[in-house]
């Protein structure tokens, strides 16, 4: 999937939320009331641009703290992301080419630490949309396996035997610094959390480019 339909696909999702607005609205203990809260999000998690050669569309989870002063439309974002994404067959080709085993299998996993500004556009007393932008450092990690025997050892029972399976044959891991920048849209529940909606695009600084795009659905308490 290109990059633009993958916008426009997350364009289009962030459009049918206000349909639910009814549903929503504002009270006192909404956390975006507070000074700080936390959050969780998690989703889809798609690769982009040449990326998207060498990986499928994966999943997404985080974990966050915001930090806002009452009334102001600025806050500030840490947060901290893991997603996997599979290997496509492009890139197992290329892993038995090179290796001059069978690649049966890889995957790629991704970490990440960002500060993200978020700046808000109110849309009623109970929700808003927001663009947010940031960077930090990413983690990644690309792991390549062929079927075959190896000495395992059980670490609970403390024994050792020669079993059959999937094994590690390449794993290429690098830290770089990464940026992203997206939108989103923010809707303050009956229960007094917060639910919201996003798609950011991130970009990882390797020689050439890493890009993906998380599309994810978040509770902020």
């Amino acid at each position: 999937m290109s990059l633009r339909n993958t916008l426009f696909a997350a364009l289009g999702l962030l459009c049918l939320v206000p349909a639910a607005q009814a549903q929503y609205y504002y009270t006192p203990a909404s956390p975006d009331s507070r000074p700080v809260s936390v959050y969780v999000l998690g989703g889809f998690n798609e690769p982009t641009g040449q990326t998207s050669n060498i990986l499928q569309g994966g999943w997404d989870i985080g974990f966050g703290v915001a930090f806002r002063q009452p009334g102001s439309p600025l806050a500030l974002r840490l947060e901290l992301n893991y997603a996997q994404n599979n290997a496509t067959n492009q890139l197992l080709n290329q892993g038995t080419q090179e290796s001059g085993l069978q690649i049966n299998s890889g995957w790629a996993d991704l970490f990440s630490f960002t500060a993200n500004a978020e700046l808000r556009f109110p849309f009623g007393p109970s929700s808003y949309g927001y663009v947010i932008a940031g960077g930090g450092g990413y983690y990644t990690q690309v792991s390549l396996t062929t079927q075959g025997y190896g000495y395992v050892c059980d670490p609970w029972w403390g024994y050792c035997y020669v079993g059959y399976g999937d094994v590690v044959v390449s794993q290429n891991d690098t830290t770089k610094f990464g940026w992203n920048a997206g939108a989103g849209m923010s809707f303050a529940l009956r229960s007094g959390m917060t639910l919201f909606f996003e798609a950011r695009y991130n970009q990882i600084q390797l020689p050439q480019k890493f890009e993906y795009v998380p599309i994810t659905v978040g509770l902020k308490f």
